[in-house]
Formats: structure tokens, C-alpha cells, sequence
């Protein structure tokens, strides 16, 4: 990425084709798309890039299962085939995994219903260029040899079928490391704050930058807003009666150790309530995930409660042939809020599990584009369909006409094609083993960072402190500090423990106590005094406390 101070001193003397105001997956799908396209670009993003939803999803890149029984055959039809495109582009960081969904003897009908439904989804998942694997029924001791922890007396069998996993935080990265790649501007901490019009159009952008406190003005011949959760934030800018179209949902997940129910797989377990939890393995931890509610509260901090907490917990015990999982086991907490669509009488009622999960692209008031709903997983789908409806309404906007559909072919983490990562991961791992690094440290930086994973490896060619772990138990290393810093504009202790790799979200305590070693090095490659050094530990001491108050966080 470039320098963020360049970019400011650039942005405030030119005019951009677009502006893009959002730096989650969608706002940075965008930005890759047009960029693509060789508009010029400038991606704006009020906190950190991913700082909400984008960072607080089920980690999963599925074909949405889920949504057969809402009968969302297309989303679901359009998120397989997404799913298994983007197992192509980056296979460093979306990665196949398999889940078992438990049959239990006294749900005869739910067996069979099942059954019809994972066949429908091999069907909407059927690639001939990618062939995905179908669905097996499996027979009890083949469901506990995968996942012991499950109750024995009442299990029938189970039914695995494969979907992805990604690091949510990483993708978005990804993507706008693709997007500056090919010339788009990208800068964290930059908050639109006046919308300017000209000719009844949005021409222009105010922004305060957060971290200097000053203005800069910006020109455009379009703005789309990708604000997510704070898109009518942005439409009352233009509109101030704007009514307001984003429903929230809330979602919470909560970390429990891997010992706590030991698992080989995934699991997709249905609740009582007629919803299901997921329960993957991820980074060394447990995730267990979610819950799906209308949310009223303040969307800069949604925090989990001790009821959603609870819920998910006692959902798991209903299948737990173990000991119990407690508050005790938690070890790390967070919520996210979907940026549903509002519906008609959807505001009466608490529940959002059964809101379409869709999209809707529109001009609003002034001409402002904007992108609401949408999943992780049909990102590039969004995009492309937002610059065709950006391209049809502004023809002064000069584009490679040539390049639509180009990113279905864009590698993610900066591979070239499949013969450049096959030989670049090679090369990768061939270096780490001089460098004495283990194969779980080996296949972190791969899987995070991409070909990037050689600069890592660079770093620690030249100081060989830095490939010191930040945490034992963890795999990420000193070196990967200096690297976010000053290639992935991360400019807070936050910003690096929580989305650059992910120990925040992994492990509350053992963040906490790896977080001043970190900060120390942060103070020397961001010059900060020491009063910015007790505030970065400050405000994560507190974030981490509001997310798992000391009642629930562990001792493990």
C-alpha cells in the first residue's frame, strides 16, 4: 500500500473518477474493480480498514446453506459458485473445510429434509472446471472419530459436506492490496464528513483526517457510498431526513479453547429455536457463532451480552457428551452487525435470521451510489455490478471497457497465476527452514500475508530478534510488526492485534500480555511518546474488557 501522507498530499490536488467511501470487503471490492478498470480511485474509511462488520464475520466463504429454507435459491446458487472462484484466487487464505451436521434419532423428518437439502446444494454447487465435493452420510463411529465431544446415545450418524474458511480481516487487506496495485488510493482513519454538490450531483468530499485533526477536500465525478452499518450515516450528509433503509443485525461469537470440545471438523449443529451454530476450528482456537437479532443499540461498539453468550454455550452443550462448556472456557468475545435491508414490517419483530441476504444497488439523493446488504462471500459479484450501474449514469467516466470480469482472474496476495504461488510457497518454505522457523509460523505468514510472506522472511534475514513470537502460544512473529506498519498502514496497537493478525479476537489474555512488547515496538517505528504508548495500552485494555467483562474471561 502507499504511503498514507503521500496519498493525502495527493488527494487534495486532483480529481478522482471515483470515490469510494467505505474500507470494508464491499468498498474494497469496488476499489479493485475499478482500479481494474483503470479509473482513478480513492477508497476513504472513517476507522480502520475492516475495523466492523468486515472483521467480525463466521469466517466462512460458503454456498449459504443456510439459505435454502428461506428459499434463496439464487444467492445461494451465486454465493457456490463464488465460493469456489475464490478457492482459485486465493488459495493461501480461503481454504476448504468440511462440516458435519449430527443426526439425531428422535429427528427423523430433519434427517431426510436434510438429506433433500445438501443434495439441492451439491446441485447449485456443481462446477465442472471446479468440482466441489458432494455431500457423504456417515455412520455413527465415522461422526465420532471426527468430532469426539458429541453426545454418543442419541447420534444416528451425520451428514459432511465442504464449504471455505478465510480470515476475514486478511481478505479485505487482500483485496485493497490488489486495488493499490493497480493505482487505487486507500487510507484508513479518514472520515467523509460534507458531501459537496455541484449541478445537483455529488462532485466532492470533505474529510477529517482522525489522526492529524485537519481537513482536506476531495474531487470526484461519482461517490458510492459502501458505509455498511453506516450507510444512512452518509445518505443524511445529502439528505437530512433521509429515512433510513439498513436494518442491523447483530451477531456474536464467542473463542473457547480447542480442548474445551475437542472437534476435527466443523460442525453445524440446529438449535432448538430452528436456527444452527457453527463450530469451526480456526487459528488455534474454537469459534463458536452466531447469534442473528434486530440491534438498536450504538453501532461503533456493538458488545456481546451475557444472554448471547450464554445461548451459544448452552446450544453446544445440548450436543456435548463432555464436560460442559461454562463462561469460564470463553476466551475472547466479539459482535458484528450485518447491514440487512429494511423490509416492510421487518422493524416489528426481533428476529433478521429470516431477512434476505441480497443486495440492492441504488442512486440515491445528489447522485450518490449506494451498496447495501451482501455477504463476504459475493464481494467481487457487488462490485462488478456497482461499476456497470456507476459506468451506465456517469459516461464522462472514461473506463477499459475490456476489462469487465477481469478480477475473476485477479489472484488474491499478490501471485501472479498458480505456477507463481506454487513456486513462490516453495521458495517461501525453503527459506523459512534456513531461518530454523517452524511449520505452523511457515504456514501462518503464508496464509496471512501472502507473497508478502517473503518481505516477512526479509525482515528476519536482517535481524534475527525478529523472529522472536509475539506469543507463545501463537505463531505470528516481531517481524510482522514492522512489516503492517510499513506496508499495511496499521498506525494503532489495535489495528495490529486485532485485524493485522488476529490475537485480539483469539485470545483476550494472552493478548493483553503479549500487547506491551508490541507497543514498544510500534512506539520506535511510529516515533510515539510515551503518553501515546499508555493510551494505544489503555484503549485495547479497554476494548478487550468491554467485549469479555472479567466475570467471563478465563484463566486458561
Amino acid at each position: 500500500m502507499k504511503n498514507r501522507n503521500r496519498i493525502i498530499e495527493l488527494a487534495s490536488v486532483r480529481e478522482y473518477d471515483l470515490v469510494v467511501i467505505g474500507g470494508g470487503i464491499v468498498g474494497a471490492g469496488i476499489a479493485q474493480n475499478a482500479s481494474v478498470r483503470g479509473l482513478s480511485v480513492l477508497l476513504v474509511e472513517k476507522d480502520d480498514f475492516s475495523g466492523h462488520t468486515s472483521s467480525k464475520t463466521t469466517k466462512l466463504i460458503h454456498g449459504g446453506l443456510r439459505y435454502l429454507e428461506t428459499g434463496q435459491l439464487r444467492l445461494a446458487y451465486q454465493l457456490s459458485r463464488e465460493r469456489d472462484l475464490l478457492e482459485q484466487l486465493a488459495p493461501h487464505l480461503i481454504k476448504d473445510i468440511s462440516f458435519i451436521l449430527p443426526l439425531i434419532r428422535q429427528e427423523a423428518f430433519f434427517s431426510l429434509k436434510a438429506s433433500v437439502g445438501l443434495s439441492v446444494y451439491d446441485l447449485l454447487s456443481f462446477n465442472i472446471g471446479h468440482p466441489h465435493q458432494s455431500h457423504k452420510r456417515l455412520n455413527p463411529q465415522e461422526v465420532f472419530e471426527a468430532a469426539p465431544s458429541l453426545k454418543q446415545e442419541n447420534v444416528t450418524g451425520g451428514l459432511r459436506f465442504h464449504d471455505a474458511i478465510t480470515d476475514d480481516s486478511r481478505l479485505v487487506l487482500a483485496v485493497l492490496k490488489s486495488a493499490s496495485a493497480h493505482g487505487a488510493h486507500v487510507i484508513n482513519y479518514m472520515e467523509a464528513v460534507t458531501l459537496n454538490i455541484e449541478s445537483n450531483t455529488v462532485r466532492g468530499i470533505e474529510c477529517r483526517d482522525r489522526l492529524s485533526g485537519t481537513n482536506i477536500s476531495v474531487r470526484c465525478k461519482a461517490c458510492v457510498n459502501a458505509a455498511g452499518v453506516f450507510s444512512d450515516q452518509v445518505l443524511r450528509l445529502v439528505k437530512d431526513k433521509w429515512k433510513p433503509r439498513m436494518l442491523p443485525s447483530k451477531g456474536t461469537h464467542v473463542v473457547v479453547p480447542l480442548s474445551a470440545f475437542p472437534t476435527n471438523t466443523g460442525l453445524l449443529l440446529p438449535n432448538t429455536d430452528k436456527r444452527y451454530i457453527f463450530v469451526l476450528p480456526w487459528q488455534r482456537t474454537l469459534l463458536i457463532g452466531t447469534t442473528d437479532n434486530l440491534y438498536r443499540g450504538n453501532l461503533e461498539n456493538p458488545l456481546p451480552d451475557a444472554d448471547e453468550m450464554d445461548y451459544l454455550l448452552h446450544a453446544v452443550n445440548q450436543y456435548n457428551g463432555g464436560r460442559r462448556l461454562n463462561r469460564s472456557d470463553i476466551i475472547s468475545a466479539w459482535s458484528g452487525i450485518r447491514p440487512l435491508i429494511n423490509q416492510p414490517g421487518s422493524s416489528k419483530s426481533n428476529g433478521t435470521s429470516k431477512l434476505s441476504r441480497e443486495h440492492q444497488i441504488c442512486s440515491g439523493p445528489k447522485g450518490l451510489i449506494t451498496v447495501v446488504g451482501g455477504k463476504l462471500t459475493n464481494y467481487r459479484l457487488m462490485a462488478e455490478e456497482t461499476l456497470n450501474y456507476i459506468l451506465s449514469r456517469f459516461p464522462q467516466i472514461d473506463a477499459a471497457r475490456g476489462a469487465v470480469g477481469r478480477t475473476r482472474r485477479l489472484m488474491l496476495g499478490g501471485w501472479l497465476d498458480k505456477e507463481d504461488y506454487l513456486t513462490s510457497t516453495a521458495l517461501i518454505a525453503s527459506r523459512a527452514r534456513k531461518l530454523s522457523l517452524d511449520p505452523a509460523t511457515v504456514d501462518h505468514i503464508t496464509s496471512t500475508y501472502g507473497k508478502d510472506a517473503l518481505s516477512i522472511l526479509d525482515l528476519v534475514e536482517q535481524d534475527a530478534d525478529l523472529k522472536e513470537r509475539i506469543c507463545p502460544e501463537f505463531p505470528p512473529l516481531m517481524a510482522e510488526i514492522t512489516h503492517c506498519v510499513q506496508n499495511e498502514l496499521a498506525v494503532s496497537l489495535e489495528d495490529f492485534l486485532a485485524r493485522r493478525v488476529r490475537l485480539a479476537m483469539l485470545h483476550h489474555k494472552l493478548c493483553m500480555e503479549a500487547a506491551p512488547k508490541v507497543a514498544l515496538a510500534m512506539q520506535s517505528l511510529l516515533q510515539w511518546d510515551n503518553n501515546r504508548l499508555d493510551a494505544e495500552l489503555q484503549a485495547l485494555s479497554n476494548s478487550l474488557s468491554e467485549q469479555l467483562p472479567s466475570p467471563f474471561i478465563s484463566a486458561k
